[in-house]
């Protein structure tokens, strides 16, 4: 696997053994990376179920602070801490050992700066746990500060049953993976929705 862009751009990171873990594809990441633009520079973002750390280590090699990987399966987050020190970005990432689900339920800001947040549960999740996944999102919307932005990436249709208040996301398709964007804003959803280009299909 390799960084897109950015400051690591080229440089190579360890993917996952096996087929239990699946990355975001280059092109998926890439086109996340491309819609969300300056949103990540100069903030914190979280990978939720961070598997290789695909998604949080692209945004640091693009500018962001610092990344929190949420992770529960030992292996990864073992391979994550090995991604982080081959990309020498050590001292900008730290991983938890959690369920991305717990964590989303205790979270709460300690500031009033926005986040980015990815959101890339295995596939499954949406097909056995579609109302677990929209409760999470539900709560991230409701908890993260102003400004934030959220992106989750499927395999399925996102449609209403996996994404509170659909109208608010920008959904985008990429072949067989669907993206959604959705940036926090209170009280007016629409007007940051409205900073984001239109959708495509």
């Amino acid at each position: 696997m390799r960084i897109i862009a950015g400051q690591r751009r080229g440089h190579k990171f360890d993917g996952p053994k096996g087929s239990a873990t699946r990355p975001t594809s280059d092109l998926v990441r890439e086109s996340i990376f491309n819609i969300l633009g300056t949103l990540v520079e100069n903030r914190v973002v979280v990978d939720l179920f961070a598997g290789t750390g695909a998604l949080g280590l692209e945004a640091l090699s693009r500018g962001a602070e610092r990344a929190v990987f949420v992770e529960q399966n030992r292996d990864n987050v073992a391979l994550i801490h090995r991604n982080l020190t081959t990309l020498r970005f050590e001292g900008r990432g730290t991983v938890r050992l959690s369920d991305a689900y717990r964590w989303a339920r205790a979270y709460q800001p300690v500031d009033d700066s926005p986040l980015a947040v990815f959101v890339d549960p295995p596939y499954r999740e949406y097909d056995d746990r579609p109302e677990k996944v929209n409760q999470m999102l539900r709560q991230l919307v409701e908890k993260l500060p102003e400004g934030s932005v959220i992106a989750v990436e499927s395999s399925r249709s996102l449609d209403a049953d996996v994404l509170p208040e659909l109208e608010s996301w920008d959904v985008r398709r990429y072949g067989g993976t669907q993206v959604a964007i959705r940036t926090v804003d209170r009280p007016d959803h629409e007007a940051g929705q409205a900073a984001l280009p239109q959708g495509e299909e």
